[in-house]
């Protein structure tokens, strides 16, 4: 216990440092590392609810945000402190809320056009690895190669969704993608994974940045 409450110490004077925090600031770090562990995943849940959980978004998807909860050990490091911190920080933005539950709508807008797909793991999977390999290759958005590439991940997404290829799909796969494209989303997950004492997840943020931009480039089969 006593190794706890020094790493907690350090953690905080380290953001306190960090940030150049108020005394206002500091003491609410203060309060959000002293929660109980019913607590912290009382914060967590009311952040899902409020958001994914107030509408009809993909079930699925809001299975795993209840079943990963932030589990902080009883010796955490001064890292797995300093990231409950910010993540405690990040579920009460009230902005980070707001982005949040505009996917959990337009989510909500796919499953009442018929959407019933699950968590699309295999396309995710695909279209990562084909984007990762054209940003590797120096494959520019503007280009004919990545046309070819586009049609052929839209037609992936337009298989999964039961829908046809045509520039007014490509228009609700852009706006989908950038619904979806929030940096905070990743620093969520991130966080997550370093109190639980995970592996960090690889960055999507080039995936989603290339296909955004070569959508805007190739709107039209």
């Amino acid at each position: 216990m006593q190794i706890q409450v020094l790493q907690v110490r350090r953690a905080v004077l380290r953001l306190v440092a960090k940030r150049d925090s108020s005394t206002k600031e500091t003491e609410l770090m203060h309060r959000i590392v002293q929660l109980s562990e019913a607590e912290r995943h009382r914060l967590v849940h009311d952040f899902i609810e409020s958001t994914f959980g107030a509408v009809d978004a993909n079930p699925a998807l809001v299975d795993l945000l209840r079943s990963t909860m932030p589990n902080l050990p009883d010796e955490p490091t001064a890292e797995q402190v300093e990231a409950w911190i910010e993540l405690a920080r990040l579920v009460q933005d009230t902005d980070f809320r707001a982005g949040i539950r505009r996917m959990a709508e337009h989510q909500a807008a796919e499953r009442a056009d018929g959407d019933r797909t699950g968590l699309h793991r295999e396309l995710t999977d695909h279209v990562i690895e084909r984007v990762t390999a054209a940003v590797t290759a120096g494959i520019q958005p503007p280009s004919a190669a990545a046309a070819e590439i586009v049609a052929e991940l839209v037609a992936r997404y337009a298989g999964t969704f039961g829908k046809t290829d045509s520039a007014e799909y490509r228009t609700d796969l852009l706006t989908r993608m950038e619904v979806a494209n929030d940096p905070r989303v990743e620093q969520y997950w991130h966080l997550i994974s370093t109190i639980n004492g995970w592996p960090a997840p690889p960055s999507i943020a080039p995936v989603f940045d290339w296909l955004i931009r070569s959508l805007q480039h190739h709107g039209r089969p």
